[in-house]
């Protein structure tokens, strides 16, 4: 008892010296800097201690251990108070004023980006980025991210995941819906910590402006466009909103043609000699999309509800032709004429489910999903030959795949930070039927049933100028393969997957610098891990691989700022990098098999510096540059190939300010030649223009954008493995010529908060 009464003793008094903290955040989660902090006595208001917020939104004042009460206040935001605080107070979340102020104009200049411990923070709302158009453009212009076409990447990371609010997103039209001017900010993650699948290299989170006032509200977008075809984007949004109520829904409709064309020359080293293939071909695809949301919100003081229902209907149709000329030790073999039309049937239905609230000092987030894919594929194919019989052949594929998955995160202030804990579950069923009417193309049936079970801890903890936080994923998979309704020991597999994360900011003079630490994994998706045998001409087949093994990537990153200069420096190890291998196919050596195959391990460094001055108030700047270098070997024709050769990433974009309140963007972008994987990547460049300007306080907006002005984007790269190297030569339509529309009716958005559940496993489908 004695023992207890000391400890106690000892508590209290460690208790009474520790300062008062938290974290400030707004109604979506997200930090706020520079809010006041005052810390009054309760008999006469007499000012203890005062600060503001940093930049995560956290503060610290000294504890006087008497009666005070606490002032919470930014504008914008409603006074918070709270009577007798002590010790950590974690999340304090503001509630937005119900009034708004006549208009006022500040003009300013301040850094772009800031350096956050996950990776950078940009701010978008009062920023010239406001103005850029749609979502999609604003990511494209972030630090270290790329955009070709609608396809994001983290350079050096990879696709991104990105979150709107919360929720994830995965109609990518989401990002072309939301206008610019309606983002509060956006952090650009590098380095995804334990609440994140292990498979997640980056992830992007948009915060958007809070809306203010309730009624009915929608918006429209209208997008015409011309790229050798024209093209139509309509979107229709709307919302109710009443008290907690939030009801909202969307109408989505596309229309799009395309016509890729290539170029393909192939070596291939087989026993029967050395062949040369020369291969062109152009594909035309008419791909409709017709997309519907529907959904509601309920709030009740600091708790959150939620789900929606999205349907998604893509049905395309395409036709082919090729010609290929091949040829042996130098001898004429065959000339093989292709012609082909195929018919895809996508559907997809999509229940998601969310709760987040706040009970006492704890933060609860719970999100469901239940999704259903239905993808049909048929083709018809005629293949003539020079020297052999002409074949005529019918294929149909068959894939469904059922998800079930759900999480519950829940955190707390510990000590001078907070603590995570979290947990998520997942089931996977997926058919794959894939039937054809000949016999030199073998029929399959398989399916996966998968269970993924994970847990997580984050800590978080700050100590003056010192921030350290870490994480620790533990992910346990059983996957279990079914071939013709038989189960396969071999090819089922059980994964115990362990992915930490560490990270420490601290300033040094003017200088922010973080270092961080994470691995990562990646399984194949599952056509990857399919063992179906696929036609691709009389002389080539392709299959997945049933025994590939994950990808484990360890990164270790060094980040800094000063003023408008931000930089990264990224070195990370890649063990078991799959590929596709040309090997002889079975009972044929004259004939080959394209088939996935892991790696041994090599390493990559990368660095980049986005740089983002401000000159005579109206230009606005943005120069970036990077190189990324790997020790990539393999084996081809029999010896070792070195793959090191680094490329260059470059990128100049600007955003001028004209006269009647509108804006220019012009921006440059080139990648020079180097090695990527196995790949050797040639040189290549852009230029795009667009011209933005919004009416009526932004009810109305239009944009017309031009991308790759001089028609010089090209996709040209050389891919090698064991036996082959193939020169491929992309031809897209790149040059774009858009116009778009988008009015807004009393503007809202919705309030969905969910995160979705299970997110890497969706785009594994």
């Amino acid at each position: 008892m004695a023992g207890l009464m000391l400890c106690l003793t000892a508590h209290t008094l460690f208790a009474a010296s520790e300062p008062i903290t938290g974290t400030v955040v707004d109604e979506s989660g997200s930090p706020l800097d520079f809010a006041n902090i005052t810390l009054l006595t309760l008999n006469d208001s007499t000012i203890v201690d005062g600060t503001v917020t940093d930049a995560d939104g956290k503060f610290s004042v000294t504890d006087s251990n008497n009666y005070c009460v606490l002032r919470i206040f930014v504008i914008g935001y409603e006074e918070t108070i709270i009577t007798n605080p002590h010790g950590n107070l974690g999340l304090i979340r503001l509630t937005p004023d119900s009034y708004e102020l006549g208009e006022i104009v500040v003009k300013g200049s301040r850094p772009v980006a800031k350096l956050k411990t996950d990776g950078l923070q940009v701010e978008i709302s009062g920023t010239y980025l406001a103005n850029t158009g749609t979502a999609l453009d604003v990511l494209g212009k972030m630090p270290f991210v790329a955009k070709t076409g609608s396809q994001l990447e983290v350079l050096g990371k990879g696709t991104p995941i990105v979150y709107i609010n919360g929720r994830q997103v995965r109609d990518q039209s989401e990002l072309d819906q939301l206008s610019s001017s309606d983002i509060k900010s956006v952090d650009v993650v590098t380095s995804p910590g334990a609440r994140y699948d292990s498979s997640v290299n980056a992830v992007i989170r948009i915060t958007t402006i809070v809306p203010v006032g309730e009624g009915f509200s929608f918006n429209d977008r209208t997008t015409l466009g011309y790229k050798h075809y024209a093209y139509l984007f309509e979107q229709v949004n709307f919302n109710f909103r009443k008290n907690g109520l939030d009801l909202f829904g969307r109408l989505n409709y596309e229309n799009y043609r395309e016509r890729p064309r290539y170029e393909n020359n192939t070596t291939q080293y087989l026993q029967s000699g050395l062949v040369s293939q020369r291969s062109s071909g152009k594909d035309f695809t008419k791909y409709p999309v017709y997309e519907g949301r529907i959904g509601v919100n309920y709030n009740l003081s600091n708790q959150y509800a939620g789900f929606y229902y999205d349907f998604a209907y893509r049905p395309a149709y395409g036709t082919s032709t090729s010609f290929t000329s091949r040829l042996l030790s130098s001898v004429l073999e065959d000339e093989l004429k292709y012609n082909g039309t195929n018919h895809r049937r996508n559907r997809q239905h999509l229940l998601s489910a969310y709760y987040t609230g706040t009970l006492g000092k704890w933060q609860l987030s719970a999100n469901f999903d239940a999704m259903w894919q239905i993808n049909n594929r048929t083709t018809n194919e005629t293949e003539t030959s020079t020297f052999n019989p002409e074949r005529v052949f019918f294929t149909y594929n068959d894939v469904a795949n059922i998800l079930l998955a759900g999480n519950l995160t829940a955190s707390f202030p510990v000590w001078k930070g907070e603590l995570r804990l979290g947990t998520e579950v997942s089931d996977i069923y997926r058919n794959d039927l894939y039937l054809a009417d000949v016999d030199f193309i073998t029929d399959n049936d398989t399916k996966i049933k998968e269970t993924t079970s994970a847990l997580f801890a984050e800590i978080s903890q700050t100590f003056g100028k010192l921030s350290v936080s870490a994480g620790l994923r533990w992910e346990y998979t059983d996957s279990r393969y079914f071939l013709w309704g038989e189960k396969k020991d071999d090819q089922s597999r059980r994964y115990h997957n362990l992915a930490p994360s560490a990270s420490l900011s601290l300033p040094i003079g003017n200088v922010s610098t973080n270092l961080s630490y994470m691995r990562k994994t990646s399984r194949p998706a599952f056509e990857q891990l399919s063992s179906a045998i696929r036609y691709l001409d009389r002389y080539s087949y392709e299959s997945g691989n049933p025994n590939l093994k994950p990808i484990y990537r360890d990164y270790v990153s060094l980040s800094g700022s000063w003023r408008d200069l931000v930089v990264e420096l990224t070195y990370y190890s890649t063990k078991n990098y799959f590929m596709w291998q040309t090997t002889p196919y079975p009972g044929n050596p004259a004939m080959t098999l394209l088939k996935m195959e892991n790696m041994p391990r090599y390493n990559t460094f990368e660095a980049f510096a986005n740089y983002s001055p401000c000159y005579f108030t109206i230009w606005r700047p943005t120069f970036m540059a990077g190189i990324i270098a790997q020790d990539f070997k393999l084996m081809h024709n029999g010896t070792e190939m070195k793959l090191n050769k680094p490329f260059g990433i470059f990128r100049f974009n600007n955003a001028i300010h004209l006269p009647w309140d509108m804006w220019l963007n012009v921006d440059f972008s080139a990648q020079t030649s180097g090695n990527g994987d196995n790949v050797y990547l040639k040189s290549r460049w852009n230029c795009d223009l667009g011209l933005y300007k919004s009416f009526a306080n932004d009810t109305w907006s239009v944009k017309l954008q031009l991308n790759d002005l001089f028609n010089t984007y090209r996709q040209q790269m050389t891919q090698y493995d064991a036996l082959s190297a193939v020169s491929v030569n992309k031809l897209y339509d790149t040059r774009d010529l858009s116009l778009t529309i988008r009015y807004n009716f009393n503007a809202a958005r919705s309030r969905f908060k969910g995160r979705g559940a299970a997110n890497s496993e969706k785009e594994r489908f």
